[in-house]
């Protein structure tokens, strides 16, 4: 059995669908131009009718003619930009994912504490997004209920607060990130020459 032939005929029929909603006896086709904003797609007004006064009855009819499973349904956003620009938080996580290929060697060759801040919190930003997008695509409220993705996003921001205070802390307090990271790759080292 063919799959694409399938998956083709379910399409199409959707579209059929679809088009039945627009015709001209249809309910969603605007009687009055001045009922409706003259900019908005007949699915947005799904719960108001083109006909004044129909019943409830009419309104299921219409809704009935759609399919179960289409693209109209919302689709849940980056909790970050639910009220932003979302091209523009698209823009800052790829030049943050960039500026890691430099931050990271630099901070190792030159051990200065500005560059092992920045990459601190770079890295940190960088996981704090990875992580979110996690939390969005596996605990969404639809499946696990209303109060698991709350609980998750309020573990992450503190999980990433502590993580960031603690960097800045080993920063400033102690030796730096990149030293302790060349200590650690040093810890195998001295047990080969000892041998």
């Amino acid at each position: 059995m063919n799959l694409g032939r399938v998956a083709n005929i379910n399409v199409f029929r959707k579209i059929r669908q679809l088009e039945s909603l627009a015709k001209p006896g249809s309910l969603l086709v605007r009687s009055n131009l001045a009922q409706f904003p003259r900019f908005t797609s007949s699915f947005a007004n799904l719960n108001r009718c083109a006909i004044p006064n129909v019943n409830s009855y009419a309104k299921c009819r219409i809704l009935s003619k759609l399919p179960s499973q289409s693209a109209i349904g919302v689709i849940q956003t980056r909790a970050v930009s639910a009220h932003g620009d979302h091209v523009r938080l698209w823009v800052v996580e790829r030049l943050v994912s960039i500026s890691l290929l430099t931050l990271i060697p630099l901070a190792l060759v030159t051990e200065y504490k500005l560059c092992d801040v920045l990459m601190a919190v770079a890295v940190i930003m960088h996981t704090h997004w990875g992580l979110e997008a996690i939390i969005l695509d596996y605990a969404r409220p639809i499946v696990v209920g209303p109060i698991v993705p709350k609980v998750a996003f309020f573990t992450l921001y503190l999980l990433s607060a502590a993580t960031l205070a603690g960097l800045l802390v080993l920063v400033y307090n102690g030796p730096g990130i990149s030293k302790v990271i060349k200590q650690g790759w040093a810890i195998g080292k001295e047990r080969s020459k000892e041998k």
